[in-house]
């Protein structure tokens, strides 16, 4: 009989986790939502069709911030060459005065 409550004593009590927090519940909610997503996309267009497309959109966004400043460049050259004729029209457009 003693050696029954000896073993009682070593038992360890278990102790129940605390339940998380409304927020920590809400990010681990969109986390897994995000991933379910990612997957769905996965399977619907593979990672090599992906990368394909973002590698042709870099590139067509490279060469849309080449735009603004190749054009400057290009009408200021012309206004050069053309002695300042094209300024006139390069402004904007105002009222003419009476």
């Amino acid at each position: 009989m003693q050696r029954a409550h000896r073993n009682d004593d070593v038992t360890p009590m278990i102790e129940w986790p605390r339940p998380l927090s409304p927020q920590a519940l809400k990010i681990i909610k969109n986390v897994l939502l995000g991933a379910l997503v990612v997957t769905a996309l996965v399977q619907i267009i593979p990672f090599q069709v992906l990368g394909g497309l973002a590698n042709h959109l870099f590139t067509i966004l490279l060469l849309l911030s080449w735009a603004g400043p190749a054009r400057r460049f290009l009408r200021r050259r012309a206004a050069e060459r053309n002695g300042g004729r094209n300024e006139e029209r390069e402004g904007p457009a105002t009222p003419e005065e009476k």
